[in-house]
């Protein structure tokens, strides 16, 4: 009877330090799951330059950004206008007939010159600090156009350009990465429908291209 009590009395010696322990040892846990918790929601809340965290992302913005394009694109003599209302793209080329050089501002501020300069016909290179993409007739016929060439990005980024204007009965089509367009010719004027992808296409590239379509429209075929 003394052995068994003597047994318990030393049993309990030792487990009530070690509950002590575990409980310490579960309060320490717990403290600091509580700081891994705090840490995870606040990476969660803070965004970054060009980075949307992940537990934010709503469904709606893992479609695709498509958007309508409804552009105009017309000339006179001496000036050719591209707006687009949907973008808030407005461009205006005013050209210098001497030169054949065609000066655009607004959304796009760029230089249009002729290829070969007693020659406008047959195609034109627009050019800036950040663009500089050739327009030239192709395919059947030479009924059609291709447009190549880059455009940057903050100055470090080159965008590779390779659109080809398709011929149709009424105008052209545009079938590549981003963009699906159909280009009706109206005589004095061109209008643009169709949809793009925002991630491959911008303001930017719809500008060149209306001023690319301009310039070799304005020209003496």
């Amino acid at each position: 009877m003394k052995r068994a009590f003597l047994f318990i009395s030393w049993l309990s010696l030792i487990f009530v330090p070690y509950r002590a322990a575990m409980a310490a040892e579960a309060s320490s846990f717990e403290s600091q799951l509580l700081d891994v918790h705090k840490t995870i929601l606040s990476q969660a809340a803070s965004t970054h330059e060009g980075f949307t965290p992940q537990a934010v992302i709503s469904p709606v913005s893992e479609k695709e950004p498509t958007i309508f394009i409804k552009m105009v694109v017309g000339w006179s003599r001496e000036r050719i206008y591209i707006t687009d209302q949907n973008l808030e793209l407005n461009t205006i080329g005013n050209r210098n007939w001497n030169s054949g050089v065609i000066v655009f501002t607004g959304a796009l501020e760029a230089t249009a010159e002729p290829i070969f300069p007693t020659d406008s016909s047959n195609g034109y290179r627009l050019k800036s600090m950040n663009i500089d993409v050739r327009i030239k007739r192709a395919g059947p016929m030479m009924r059609g156009y291709s447009i190549i060439g880059y455009t940057m990005t903050d100055n470090t980024k080159p965008i590779y350009l390779t659109i080809y204007l398709a011929p149709t009965d009424d105008g052209w089509d545009i079938s590549a990465n981003g963009l699906s367009l159909h280009i009706k010719d109206e005589g004095y004027g061109a209008s643009i429908e169709g949809r793009i992808n925002q991630n491959n296409i911008g303001k930017l590239e719809l500008g060149i291209l209306g001023a690319c379509l301009g310039a070799v429209r304005q020209s003496p075929q």
